[in-house]
């Protein structure tokens, strides 16, 4: 994992630039993510490796199970089952609920209040990556946003809670996890001469970079330029190895063992819904949430898919056994019986 004491510091008045630096970034995947899913998901053998590829590169465990069950709901989208599983016992966003007075203005202290809570949530982050981890999305997905009640009222001095909010916050901390296996490049702001984000290393080129010399943007006599420089360069590549699929009688036993995998989880909402003493549509979006992660009635194939990962030396730096099951004429990562410990390879 990333070095837990490693802090992560945040530059009060920067955050509106960089945020949109990085919701242009989530964008720009999340359209990428959406061309090329299109096409993957008919093949066991490429679903497979795009979910082992997308969380070995950047240790992104949460936007992979957009491939997998959990994201299979024909009524809602993956981003609305966390908003109703593990979002709505927290949201307030009411005219009743009364804000710090700062929030909305843009000035010093919001950015700064910001900057905390996304500082304090990252270490929380990686806190809960080392414990649990995307395996159990459950546990991160409740104790991160708990935990994220509790900054917000300590920063903010209020007890608002949003959608966007709490998607901020996260996601903010993904990225910030997943720059720090990658490392980062410099960020140079309009005016070609202010660098928002200074360079870093990450974890992986620290464990597989290779000196090379290549070209970057670095500010020179006060200005951005484009030199060659010394930088530490690694590279990792996914492939499929092997593929089994399985028989219809095997197929019968995936989806017996399944079906009692599942049936615990999906049963979960409504003591959820106690816990948290929520009713009318709060009590029957999480309900529903929850119920609609079982899918054993709609499974009818299952393919065991093996995935190498090698560095740019051709060394086997991790191998994961994926199971992907077919519904319809897709195929998607059965992320109840897929234990992707192996893949996070700076822990």
């Amino acid at each position: 994992m990333a070095d837990k004491k490693e802090k992560k510091e945040f530059k009060a008045g920067l955050y509106s630039v960089v945020s949109g630096i990085i919701i242009a970034v989530i964008l720009v995947a999340l359209t990428i993510f959406a061309f090329t899913t299109r096409y993957t998901a008919f093949s066991p053998d490429k679903v497979a490796q795009s979910y082992t590829d997308g969380i070995v590169q950047t240790g992104d465990g949460y936007n992979a199970y957009k491939t997998t069950l959990v994201s299979k709901n024909p009524k809602i989208k993956y981003g609305d089952f966390i908003r109703r599983a593990y979002m709505v016992c927290y949201v307030n966003d009411g005219e009743d609920v009364k804000q710090a007075d700062f929030v909305g203005t843009g000035n010093d202290k919001e950015q700064e209040s910001i900057d905390k809570v996304y500082s304090a949530m990252y270490d929380y982050y990686v806190e809960l990556m080392g414990t649990y981890g995307w395996d159990d999305y459950d546990s991160m997905f409740s104790k991160y946003f708990e935990k994220l009640v509790q900054v917000r009222h300590e920063v903010y001095g209020d007890d608002y809670m949003d959608t966007e909010f709490m998607f901020g916050a996260l996601e903010a901390n993904v990225q910030t996890y997943s720059e720090s296996l990658t490392g980062t490049d410099r960020v140079f702001a309009s005016d070609n001469k202010t660098v928002l984000v200074e360079e870093t290393e990450g974890a992986y080129q620290k464990m597989f970079g290779e000196e090379q010399e290549v070209e970057a943007e670095a500010l020179v006599e006060g200005k951005k330029k484009t030199v060659t420089e010394t930088k530490k360069v690694y590279k990792l590549t996914t492939t499929v190895t092997e593929t089994k699929e399985y028989s219809d009688k095997e197929v019968e036993e995936y989806v017996k063992a399944y079906k009692e995998r599942i049936t615990p989880v999906s049963e979960m909402g409504k003591a959820k819904v106690e816990q948290f003493g929520l009713k009318d549509d709060a009590a029957d979006e999480m309900t529903s949430a929850f119920e609609g992660l079982n899918h054993a009635d709609e499974i009818t194939g299952v393919a065991e898919v093996t995935c190498e990962v090698k560095d740019q030396k051709d060394n086997v730096v991790a191998t994961q056994t994926v199971f992907v099951v077919q519904i319809g004429n897709s195929w998607y990562v059965d992320n109840t019986s897929t234990q992707t410990t192996a893949l996070y390879l700076a822990k």
